[in-house]
């Protein structure tokens, strides 16, 4: 037996491995979407017909975040550290990044004139991190990127980041509630964050509407928000949960198998999960765990980089753009983590968190969680 719970437990699991690989996955799609057209696309996209690699970085994203979320407040039992932890997770990066936009990207890459740039309302509203986070608000930059082939948008994946902060209330609702505290409780909290998601509120009136299923994001196929109340389940079922290689095999091999049939995106799905659960977990992988967690700064600055090299070089191929940009990517990504990301999150915890009783199974989650 190998329960999902051994692996939740500090330094016994690979989720720092899956983020990094997500984080990846979801510069690698993009490579094919701002580069000029090579006669190449996402292969795996074309093998499956309905998603790629960026998609299933996101979904990857979602999924931990939803186990390793809650875990965390589970483990906190504290709406205001909770909500300290969160804030310090996602906020600090996105700051710096907005300046990083505003002052450097900006000047360098606008066709304006300097003064007009920066007396636009526009440049300005990019540091209203607040509407980037919650209200989904994009960066956008007068004069920057507008020929591009993805034209004006700084940032892509900041997309995401209001739907995580929704995933968050409802675990800090439902925590608060105390039906984190057993299986019965998260999958109560879970159903709860599904009819969340399956209903719209309209505002200001708060008129509640069924969400227009045909409208999903960016071409995806599916949406994140349900891989996070998946995340949710899986935590609050862990002792029950076996994860082993020939289980994540037979997966695999049924999708295979009904490929072509009604139920094969289901049945990918399922084979994705618990394939991303595997790798989480498998001590197979243990010795490529990286020493640091590059993943959200690689998530923020990869294609804000990408971009850059797209309004350089617009012919370069999908693989050379790569080239070019991965090293900026992780040179930015190490700069995040290292002088923003972690002396805050080490600053907040050193305040905020006091010493953490064990829980009932024995359980300590990181409390890392993206996107």
């Amino acid at each position: 037996m190998n329960p999902l719970s051994h692996a939740l437990s500090r330094n016994g699991n690979n989720f720092d491995l899956v983020r990094l690989l997500a984080a990846v996955a979801v510069v690698y799609g993009h490579s094919y979407l701002l580069q000029a057209p090579d006669g190449t696309t996402d292969w795996v996209q074309n093998a499956l017909g309905f998603d790629g690699f960026g998609a299933f970085g996101v979904y990857a994203f979602f999924l931990l975040s939803g186990m390793l979320v809650t875990a965390s407040f589970d483990r906190q039992r504290s709406g205001a550290r909770f909500v300290a932890l969160r804030i310090a997770r996602l906020w600090p990066a996105v700051a710096v990044g907005s300046v990083v936009t505003v002052f450097i990207i900006g000047p360098l890459f606008t066709t304006l004139p300097l003064r007009e740039y920066f007396d636009s309302g526009m440049t300005w509203a990019n540091l209203d991190n607040f509407s980037t986070i919650v209200l989904k608000t994009r960066w956008t930059l007068p004069g920057v990127f507008e020929h591009n082939r993805l034209p004006v948008d700084i940032c892509a994946p900041l997309w995401t980041l209001p739907l995580e902060v929704r995933c968050y209330l409802i675990v800090l609702v439902t925590g608060m509630l105390g039906l984190l505290s057993s299986s019965r409780g998260v999958m109560l909290a879970a159903a709860l964050g599904s009819a969340a998601f399956l209903l719209r509120v309209h505002l200001p009136h708060l008129q509640l509407g069924v969400r227009d299923f045909s409208d999903t994001a960016y071409g995806y196929s599916f949406w994140p928000e349900p891989f996070f109340m998946l995340g949710m389940l899986l935590y609050g079922w862990r002792e029950r949960i076996d994860i082993n290689g020939l289980t994540a095999l037979a997966f695999a091999m049924v999708f295979l198998v009904f490929r072509d049939t009604a139920g094969a995106q289901p049945l990918f799905y399922l084979a994705f999960v618990y394939g991303v659960l595997w790798v989480g977990t498998t001590p197979l992988l243990r010795r490529f765990v990286p020493r640091h967690d590059y993943s959200y700064g690689i998530y923020l600055y990869g294609f804000m980089v990408q971009q850059c090299v797209a309004n350089l070089a617009p012919q370069l191929s999908h693989v050379t753009s790569l080239l070019v940009a991965v090293p900026l990517i992780l040179v930015c990504a190490a700069l995040s983590w290292h002088f923003v990301e972690r002396p805050v999150l080490t600053w907040c915890r050193a305040r905020l968190v006091p010493q953490h009783r064990p829980l009932a199974t024995g359980i300590a989650a990181r409390d890392q969680a993206m996107r």
